[in-house]
């Protein structure tokens, strides 16, 4: 390569780097710090032909799934690229768009100079407060059929049992991850032989479900529901939320007698809510490892009855996981430099900061001073630090591989048969592993891939924690660098609130092991014997257990102080710059160019007493609303005329398509410049309505006069089926001579508008 070329090729990812970051940036303002974590950089996917590529950002909400594209103006440009780059890019995109993906992109000038109508589009893409989820599939998985029932799974279908004989039609199991829950439910249904609905949101859960019941329940006619103009035959029917709830008419309302709803913590949502009511079955059990939405809305008040319950923690202290004991290796990397995304690390800095020869040796004679010959995984930053660190095992005489997104399907599979035969003892892992990973015998895991993720973590923590015949315990050896006290990576103390560090010791597991453990050493017993080589338990040290994550649990963002507060950011930003809150906020956390402030949310009487801005009570919304929608303070026309709109088109449900709302307000605009009539102030948008496209005319209306309502708790944006909505509180609330009079108001400012603001009265 030429001089030349790599200098414009690193200017390329050096540019690629700020621009990703400025996305990151914008995201995190319009969605919150705690979203971050969601997004998946460098996403690895596959075209239609099965070739390797990258997405961006990926990102998944409850039913959808968002490729998200930064693109320079060269980097991309037919005129600029080789052919066969440019060509690439297209089939990558079109394959995405095919294979289900809502694909988006922005440019890196956009990013600079147009921040607020990114914001702004990223709320019409995906919601106003869009419930996103982690990628399931991120790193390696495990999957393995049962042998035999466990305990709990035995007591769930007992509990499940007693339910029905009390006359229960409906029930929740929330159980960790790996636990068993399908297996559980699919034996249930066997148990009762009733026509049966299992339902999902993936394509991959939809087919481990139908792997499940064909083994389970082998004389049931099983089938997974992708075509429904065939004939809808079948013992078990295995379908999708997002067919089901549009084809709800083709099957009668007592079609199945047992439903079971899969990632049952989306339930509330209004998708699952409509088939959920539409079906009569004899017993509905949904399926949950998250029993909380993020929006706090229980999701029990729609399953009523807690079958089972057994979380990650819990299920390592009844044995049906394994005991985990911790190792914590001390490094002098330091991570001042690392720039923080939210709550994740800049990829960038975190590979150029821990990349570095000492550390690399260090994952390695820990491994040989320890755990030699023993079969482990080390979790690394990148791919070539993956790449290094197990080449450095390599030289030390250890089989490592390197095990990563972009490898072909059969070398990754031939590398993890050879470790599951014991030929490779080390994998070094990076980005994810798509296809399914069934490894109970890996013993020890190295975190050597700082994370403040503790959803990252727990995915890499439970690559070991299953059971197997010669494993009493995961070893986890956690590395702990040099960091700030708010940039802490996450680690097994500090997730499980474990103060007491001993080398080696346990963090989790059943107490009477514990317990054992402690009296053996109060007693000066040596327990080499069920320890690694070297590990000195005797040692003791107090663990920091700050975690800022936690901390702002039960606090206030900024954002959602101005929410309660029904103003907007900036408003809420210059109230606290100006110590019109006082005292300030309870804690500030310097995150890059950013400072993010949180109260706690037993301030907030006291603040809202300090603005003179009074709580809301529920039965007093109507009276709010009307005090709001008659102060008429307008700019411009926009307000009246998509509430005029809304109370046209409004269900007696409260509910309307946006595309609707967006028709009705384009019309209103586009006959009054057919008429000849000034359509409104001058160089406001609107002006152009002819040349707006319908996304143009919903962005306006979304961002200009609908989020002001939203901001207020008085409406909605129903992302996931694409209506907006009169809050409940509020449309269970308006009369129809309710309705008839803010019709009459807003008619009123309209006329008032167009015949004295646009005329300068």
């Amino acid at each position: 390569m030429r001089l030349n070329d790599f200098q414009q090729d690193y200017q390329a990812v050096d540019t690629a780097s700020f621009a990703e970051d400025l996305f990151v940036e914008l995201f995190e303002e319009t969605f919150g710090l705690d979203k971050i974590q969601y997004l998946i950089n460098e996403y690895p996917c596959q075209n239609i032909y099965g070739d390797n590529c990258y997405i961006d950002y990926a990102l998944k909400t409850d039913l959808d799934a968002y490729a998200i594209e930064i693109d320079g103006e060269s980097w991309h440009n037919p005129a600029l690229v080789s052919v066969d780059k440019y060509l690439d890019d297209l089939l990558k995109r079109n394959s995405l768009t095919y294979l289900g993906w809502k694909v988006y992109i922005w440019t890196y000038r956009q990013l600079v100079n147009e921040r607020e109508r990114i914001k702004s589009e990223l709320v019409q893409f995906l919601g106003q407060s869009p419930h996103f989820r982690i990628y399931d599939d991120y790193l390696p998985r495990q999957h393995g059929a049962l042998i035999s029932l466990r305990p709990h799974q035995q007591e769930t279908l007992d509990r499940l049992q007693e339910l029905r004989g009390e006359y229960n039609s409906m029930a929740l199991i929330a159980d960790a991850q790996g636990t068993g829950k399908t297996t559980t439910a699919v034996l249930d249904a066997r148990r009762l032989g009733l026509r049966t609905l299992f339902v999902a949101h993936t394509l991959e859960l939809l087919q481990q479900a139908e792997a499940s019941f064909r083994e389970l329940w082998p004389d049931a006619r099983v089938r997974i529901i992708d075509d429904y103009s065939s004939p809808l035959e079948g013992d078990v029917l295995i379908a999708s939320i997002q067919g089901l709830h549009n084809r709800l008419s083709q099957f009668a309302p007592d079609h199945f007698g047992y439903i079971i709803i899969d990632e049952a913590h989306h339930a509330a949502s209004p998708s699952y809510r409509q088939v959920i009511s539409y079906f009569q079955p004899q017993f509905l059990l949904g399926l949950t490892a998250t029993p909380e939405r993020h929006d706090q809305e229980s999701i029990m008040e729609l399953f009523q009855n807690e079958a089972h319950r057994l979380d990650l923690k819990t299920a390592v202290e009844i044995g049906e996981l394994v005991p985990i004991r911790c190792v914590r290796i001390k490094t002098n990397i330091d991570f001042s430099s690392v720039r923080v995304n939210g709550i994740r690390y800049n990829y960038r800095d975190l590979d150029n900061c821990i990349h570095v020869p000492e550390r690399n040796r260090l994952i390695v004679e820990t491994y040989l001073s320890h755990v030699p010959g023993q079969k482990a995984v080390v979790f690394c930053a990148s791919v070539q630090h993956a790449a290094e660190v197990a080449q450095l095992f390599q030289e030390s005489g250890i089989n490592a591989r390197l095990v990563e997104g972009r490898m072909k399907k059969q070398e990754r599979e031939a590398v993890l048969d050879d470790y599951r035969q014991g030929l490779v003892k080390v994998l070094c892992a990076c980005d994810m592993l798509n296809e399914g990973w069934d490894s109970p015998e890996t013993s020890v895991l190295f975190m050597a891939r700082p994370t403040l993720s503790k959803v990252i973590y727990l995915q890499q923590l439970g690559r070991g924690t299953r059971r197997s015949e010669d494993k009493d315990a995961l070893l986890v050896f956690d590395f702990i660098d040099n960091t700030v006290h708010h940039n802490h990576s996450v680690n097994l103390h500090r997730l499980f609130r474990s103060r007491e560090y001993r080398p080696g010791a346990f963090v989790l597991a059943p107490q009477e092991k514990i317990d054992d453990e402690k009296r053996r050493l109060l007693l000066g017993e040596k327990l080499d014997t069920i320890l690694p080589h070297n590990i000195f338990v005797r040692d003791y040290e107090l663990v920091d257990l700050f975690d800022w994550q936690e901390e702002i649990k039960e606090m206030m963002s900024l954002h959602e102080l101005a929410m309660e507060l029904y103003v907007d950011d900036t408003t809420a930003r210059h109230w606290v710059d100006e110590a019109k809150i006082s005292p300030g906020p309870d804690l500030e956390l310097p995150m890059g160019r950013v400072i993010h402030r949180y109260f706690k949310r037993e301030r907030l009487d006291d603040i809202r007493e300090q603005l003179n801005i009074p709580a809301r009570k529920q039965d007093e919304i109507r009276d709010d609303f009307f005090k709001y929608v008659k102060a008429g303070q307008m700019s411009n026309s926009y307000k009246p005329v998509m509430l005029k709109g809304m109370l046209t088109l409004v269900n007696d449900n409260g509910l309307m398509e946006l595309g609707a709302l967006v028709s009705y307000f384009r019309n209103f605009y586009e006959q009054r410049a057919d008429a000849g009539l000034q359509v409104e102030v001058p160089n406001a948008v609107i002006n152009r309505v002819k040349e707006m496209s319908d996304f143009d005319v919903a962005r306006l209306m979304l961002t200009m006069p609908f989020e002001k309502f939203e901001r207020k708790f008085f409406l909605e944006h129903r992302k996931d089926l694409n209506q907006v909505a009169f809050v409940p509180a509020l449309w269970k609330r308006l009369s129809e001579e309710d309705k008839a009079e803010l019709i009459r108001i807003c008619d009123r400012q309209i006329e008032r508008y167009y015949s004295s603001r646009l005329a300068g009265k």
